[in-house]
């Protein structure tokens, strides 16, 4: 049961989304039912709370980088390394990429549109953090890259929504 839900927990996305995101709902309760007792139980190992968790708005503002945060950041990435490797997700400090995303299609029960947009962010970003060696810090990077592309997917989502709605209603009006 656990491997099933890969993604909850070691991209930490609940926390993420906007509270109007379905997916982040699907992510949450995910997270609730499935890994309470392996977030917890890495929490404790690396002497992290959830206070420690970067909001969107911090990752945007970049706090992370300043230095006062820097064992902060060191915990948090921490923290989501060692929940990828309890989901044996992660080996010699490299992601199992396949395996990520064949948990990932048995975790969402989106439409195909999204599930095949946090496809392609998952893939970015892992090329992306590839070359870092140290643990921690991958998956820290990893963590910033992934809310960086999903609120810039959400946002481009909004745009086309917006755009769509115009149009819909230029038509209505031409009529």
């Amino acid at each position: 049961m656990k491997s099933l839900v890969l993604c909850a927990c070691v991209f930490i996305l609940a926390f993420q989304l906007s509270d109007s995101s379905e997916l982040r709902k699907q992510v949450k309760d995910t997270i609730s039912n499935a890994f309470e007792s392996n977030i917890r139980e890495c929490m404790t190992e690396n002497n992290a709370t959830y206070g420690d968790w970067y909001n969107l708005e911090d990752m945007t503002a970049k706090l992370y980088t300043n230095p006062e945060n820097e064992e902060r950041t060191r915990r948090v990435g921490c923290w989501i390394a060692c929940i990828t490797k309890k989901l044996n997700l992660m080996e010699d400090g490299n992601v199992k990429e396949a395996e990520v995303h064949e948990k990932l299609d048995l975790i969402f029960h989106t439409v195909d549109d999204e599930k095949g947009a946090v496809h392609r962010i998952i893939r970015k970003c892992l090329k992306e953090v590839r070359v870092i060696t140290q643990e921690c810090e991958k998956c820290f990077s990893f963590l910033i890259c992934f809310n960086k592309e999903v609120h810039d997917y959400m946002k481009q989502q909004e745009e086309n929504k917006r755009e769509e709605d115009k149009g819909e209603a230029e038509i209505a009006q031409a009529e």
